[in-house]
């Protein structure tokens, strides 16, 4: 019986994984803003090829130090396989994919020198298959990518607002044993702990989610929602960026610390900080219990009314920030709320070790008010954008408010603007 009601709240928790979907858009806003006093620097565009073979003797190293940093926070993270580990003495000619096989990250990313055009630019297109392996693109068909090409001078703040957006392209995807993949059976990582493994964007789940405040009851009978790793690619980008800026390499500088944003502002989603906002503990047991005797019912209920307003709000801040920026509305409540920030309003990131008081306790703790804000909103789905007096501007202020100062207090600490 045990085994049964686990099986049946690993299924209940194959819910929505997306979280920010416009991470590109909302990081203009906040370097808009953040940035607004200083001259943004240029850098030289650099392949990721080119990195790699001229810092090859570092790179072990600085992946070594945060892998042992994962295994002290993480008890659930296995050893990187010996022979998966970077060398210096691999061949110019594979040591991309030697890298992506070191981090543990899917070895077919592409890594391709471009802009994401926000606001939109001219220049010359980049087809989204040299951007990314996913077969169902979603909302990359709305975007404008523009090549890049080494040796060519860009702005610090396109490629950190590229980069945000980057490892939703499918860095995370088909790492479990259970995906469809080689590497799956080779990483390490086990079965996937929560999603729909043969759903695509799901297998990335697990690294774009934490939930760490979840009631005792709940980590007792599914304890496998302990098994994520969002703070493993915070710290392996974190210390590549570092060692990047370091070494005289400000592109992969810029571009780390944009893919360690990305599962930063990923944790500051209430929904990838809490599992089933405003459904207590005995609930969730209790709709299982009586799903395993036949009454599906409540269950699908509770899993349908959780997920469409998890949908709800990621597919009107999409095109909601998508909005304001192509009609430069700069008043926008929503905009105000991302931009708008004095010396007392900023907070300090002091080591990674704080992210989950800092960022995952607050996502968790608005998790409650949100979603019963979005209920009494009576919105079934996405369909239009609404009057700026409308509440769910102010469901958004609140929320990305949040993750316009985190993004800054990342990029401070890291000193990046240079």
């Amino acid at each position: 019986m045990k085994k049964q009601i686990i099986y049946s709240i690993l299924i209940l928790f194959s819910i929505p994984c997306f979280a920010w979907n416009n991470h590109a858009g909302i990081t203009y806003l906040i370097l808009k803003d953040h940035w607004k006093n200083q001259n943004t620097p240029n850098v030289k565009v650099e392949s990721l090829k080119s990195f790699l073979t001229k810092e090859k003797d570092s790179i072990q190293e600085t992946l070594s130090l945060s892998e042992d940093w994962a295994l002290n926070r993480l008890p659930h993270l296995s050893k990187t396989k010996d022979e998966l580990k970077f060398s210096p003495n691999t061949k110019d000619v594979d040591i991309v994919t030697k890298f992506y096989l070191a981090l543990r990250v899917n070895p077919k990313h592409k890594a391709a020198l471009y802009i994401q055009s926000v606001p939109r630019k001219n220049g010359k297109n980049l087809p989204l298959d040299e951007l990314t392996t996913l077969n169902e693109k979603g909302k990359l068909v709305n975007e404008t990518f523009l090549s890049l090409k080494e040796g060519q001078m860009i702005g610090a703040d396109e490629v950190i607002v590229s980069a945000t957006d980057e490892p939703d392209y499918d860095l995370d995807l088909y790492l479990f044993e259970d995906n469809v993949s080689d590497v799956g059976k080779l990483y390490g990582f086990g079965y996937q702990p929560f999603g729909n493994p043969a759903v695509e964007f799901s297998s990335q789940a697990p690294f774009h989610m934490g939930f760490f405040y979840e009631p005792k009851i709940i980590f007792t009978l599914a304890g496998f929602l302990k098994r994520t790793y969002p703070e493993l690619r915070i710290h392996q980008f974190t210390e590549l960026s570092k060692l990047a800026f370091r070494k005289g390499h400000p592109y992969w500088g810029y571009r780390f610390a944009g893919w360690a944003l990305h599962y930063i502002q990923d944790l500051t989603q209430p929904y990838h900080s809490s599992v089933l906002p405003r459904v207590s503990a005995s609930k969730q047991i209790g709709v299982q219990l009586v799903s395993i005797v036949g009454y599906q019912t409540p269950k699908d209920n509770m899993i349908q009314f959780v997920s469409g307003r998890h949908t709800l709000i990621e597919e009107y801040q999409y095109y909601l920030i998508k909005n304001v920026i192509s009609s430069k509305n700069w008043k926008h409540p929503v905009v105000t709320s991302i931009m708008n920030f004095g010396p007392n309003d900023l907070t300090e990131w002091k080591s990674l070790d704080d992210l989950r008081v800092n960022v995952c306790k607050e996502a968790y703790d608005a998790g409650e008010p949100t979603d019963e804000q979005l209920e009494n909103l009576n919105i079934p789905k996405y369909e239009t954008l609404y009057d700026e007096n409308h509440p769910i501007h102010t469901i958004l202020a609140t929320l990305l408010r949040n993750t316009s100062k985190h993004t800054r207090a990342y990029l401070d600490s890291l000193n990046v603007k240079r």
